[in-house]
């Protein structure tokens, strides 16, 4: 739980707008389950434990937002909406020692549905058709929404935590996520264009891709916290030698 007050009142708020979403969601389809969903559901939770810690910053990022950003394009918003909040909930589970953080866990699956649902709204929206003709174009444009409607709220809500500025957070954050931001968009692009329909079959070929993304992703991150932890043992035995001189 955030200590400061205006942290524990702006982590309320998102979560009481996911809640809000969630149940205007369920409210306005008649959908029954089906193979694809259940496909899509799946292997986003699979996908969701493939996650990687983000340098400099708490939390963790995983390779789920391609079936995610899918499932916004092609599923009614009820559908995509349980499929990025049951995957984001899964990501949120702890391994071995840690303690399952039930407000991170609250904040963290909010802010998803808040950014599917902007996602499916740049989407589906008939102006944005009519402006951007390409479906594929416009995922693309959609899913730089979904980034921002996402990493917006986790800035804000750690600058008032730690009493940093949200701006260069939020920077930060944006560059750590934009490559994987760019491929996860161009899969799930790929997928639209090489079937006609996505059926259940396609997010089963899509994990195997986003697990290669994942390895280098934690192949390049293990590199950089190596090179960050050598340049900080060194930067204290160069202050530790000057202060016996």
């Amino acid at each position: 739980m955030p200590k400061s007050f205006a942290a524990r009142m702006f982590v309320a708020l998102i979560a009481i707008s996911g809640l809000l979403v969630f149940g205007y969601a369920l409210s306005s389809t008649r959908a029954v389950p089906t193979g694809r969903f259940i496909s899509f559901l799946l292997v986003a939770c699979l996908a969701a434990r493939l996650k990687v810690k983000l340098p400099g910053l708490p939390g963790t990022m995983s390779v789920n937002l391609p079936f995610i950003l899918l499932a916004a394009a092609e599923m009614s918003l009820a559908e995509a909406v349980v499929v990025g909040c049951v995957s984001t909930l899964v990501q949120c589970l702890p391994r071995g020692k840690q303690k399952f953080n039930p407000i991170q866990a609250a904040f963290s699956c909010s802010t998803i549905m808040l950014a599917i649902t902007a996602t499916k709204w740049i989407f589906a929206s008939p102006e944005v058709a009519a402006t951007i003709p390409s479906v594929h174009l416009r995922l693309a444009v959609a899913a730089m929404g979904y980034s921002l409607v996402n990493t917006v709220p986790i800035a804000i809500v750690i600058a008032l935590t730690e009493a940093v500025s949200a701006l260069p957070t939020w920077i930060e954050m944006l560059q750590l996520s934009f490559p994987y931001l760019v491929a996860s968009a161009g899969v799930a692009g790929l997928a639209l264009a090489i079937t006609p329909e996505v059926v259940w079959q396609v997010p089963l070929a899509m994990l195997p891709v986003m697990a290669g993304i994942f390895l280098s992703y934690r192949r390049y991150f293990a590199a950089t916290g190596a090179a960050s932890e050598m340049s900080r043992e060194l930067q204290n035995s160069q202050m530790a030698a000057e202060a016996h001189a």
